[in-house]
């Protein structure tokens, strides 16, 4: 081909999205993330622990303003705004990884396994 000139036929390599998408029967194990962590592929969003809010009010007692709950399907917030990061999930987010995968993070003590936290 004379140069400047690319190849118009579609290569038939398979890439990312398509190796994603034939292995929907891989294995999936939960894990809650102790460290920020950006998965490596295929992975799903169980949900995040809202910890307990506790306010003084005018008197000087302490007040809970927001009840500890486990959101579904939703990532931990940021620690702070304007982070920035749409592929980063960050700690406290219960996350079903690849086993292999959950295995190398559990190893690293960057999570915890899921199905052996307390409620």
């Amino acid at each position: 081909m004379p140069k400047g000139v690319y190849e118009r036929k579609p290569k038939d390599e398979p890439t990312m999205a398509t190796e994603t998408a034939e292995k929907p029967s891989e294995k999936m194990f939960p894990v809650k993330l102790l460290k920020n962590y950006r998965p490596a592929g295929n992975h799903e969003v169980v949900g995040y622990h809202r910890p307990e809010k506790v306010q003084k009010d005018t008197t000087g007692k302490m007040v809970v303003v927001q009840e500890a709950a486990f959101i579904e399907g939703e990532v931990a917030p940021p620690p702070f705004p304007g982070v920035g990061f749409d592929t980063k999930v960050w700690a406290d987010t219960v996350l079903k990884l690849p086993i292999e995968e959950a295995k190398k993070l559990v190893g690293k003590n960057l999570a915890v396994r899921a199905d052996a936290l307390p409620g």
